[in-house]
């Protein structure tokens, strides 16, 4: 049986049976494991998946990771699963993560049966991202989430291989999500509004071919100026979320450094909080053009780790460890 047909068999169950699937493990048996055997995993031998995988957590402590996929004898997969229609939360995904970690494992899913979270090590090779380059739900198909789910099949996973594809899906995440932004300028809105409430199906369809004429045209204008050097790139623009979380820094350092010593410094992919305006004394950075809020950390060796919050406010989480961090800079 082909992949797609495999996912096709699931969907039928899901629908079939997700008014009843109320607990962990009826949905494991009906909808997780068949997926599991679809990607080639053979989940009654031991040597390809183990279940609840007994995992040592490299700050202490013991978990349990719902299935650990084998790759070469190694932990390769690690799966965390809930219930049909349990919240996925960040909560559910840092277990997954610290699992994978303390693994060494390349790759991550989180899931409910229907919605399927996919993780890789796009950003740090010896650690599991923080946000998911793939969010899909079998019960709305599309060819992308296929493809995104067949890289962790048993005949395509290749750690190497996963981890370029796993990228570009990420790359082109971020792309759509920088082009859902434009397309919510109010001008652009007010065109589409104009647009749509065109009564005459073959008046809007016309309108509307007119105007992708339109701004492919422009579009290509200005590739073609910056590509002759013509057009200089837009200035950089802090917004007030930034500009808000800086100042949240300042107040969560207050009484381990001065103040005024707490410095901003943006750019056009991220924005630092620096000490003394320092390149070499990061206190940390914010992420927040992409589709996921990200604060960035530093540990003694100034490596950065990313963190997914929802809201500014979710930098006191990580106050302990900025304090710390500052500290290293207060006597210098």
């Amino acid at each position: 049986m082909t992949f797609q047909k495999s996912l096709d068999a699931i969907r039928a169950k899901l629908e079939k049976f997700g008014d009843v699937l109320d607990n962990e493990e009826i949905t494991k048996d009906v909808l997780i494991r068949p997926m599991i055997q679809a990607l080639g995993y053979d989940s009654s031998d031991p040597t390809q998946v183990k279940a609840e995988y007994s995992v040592t957590l490299r700050k202490g402590g013991r978990g349990r990771a719902n299935y650990v996929i084998m790759h070469n004898g190694e932990p390769a997969i690690v799966m965390e699963c809930k219930a049909l229609g349990v919240p996925l939360d960040h909560k559910i995904q840092n277990q997954m993560r610290q699992y994978a970690r303390a693994l060494g494992a390349k790759a991550g899913l989180v899931t409910d049966g229907d919605c399927y979270l996919c993780f890789a090590n796009v950003g740090d090779e010896g650690r599991m991202d923080d946000r998911c380059f793939r969010e899909l739900r079998l019960s709305e198909p599309n060819d992308e989430d296929v493809e995104a789910l067949e890289l962790m099949s048993r005949n395509r996973f290749f750690p190497k291989q996963f981890r370029e594809a796993a990228s570009k899906f990420q790359t082109d995440l971020d792309q759509r999500d920088n082009l859902i932004q434009v397309l919510n300028d109010p001008a652009m809105l007010e065109q589409l509004m104009h647009i749509g409430e065109i009564e005459d199906s073959a008046k809007r369809e016309s309108e509307f071919a007119t105007t992708m004429e339109f701004i492919q045209q422009i579009l290509s204008d200005k590739v073609e100026r910056i590509a002759l050097g013509d057009l200089e790139a837009p200035e950089i623009v802090t917004t007030n979320e930034e500009f808000y979380a800086h100042w949240l820094c300042k107040g969560i350092v207050h009484g381990v450094i001065e103040p005024h010593r707490v410095a901003f410094r943006d750019s056009k992919t991220y924005a630092s909080v620096l000490i003394d305006d320092n390149n070499r004394k990061p206190l940390c950075r914010f992420h927040f053009n992409g589709r996921v809020k990200q604060v960035g950390t530093f540990d003694a060796n100034k490596q950065e780790t990313r963190h997914a919050i929802e809201e500014v406010d979710d930098l006191l989480k990580f106050a302990r460890t900025l304090r710390k961090t500052a500290r290293q800079y207060a006597d210098s």
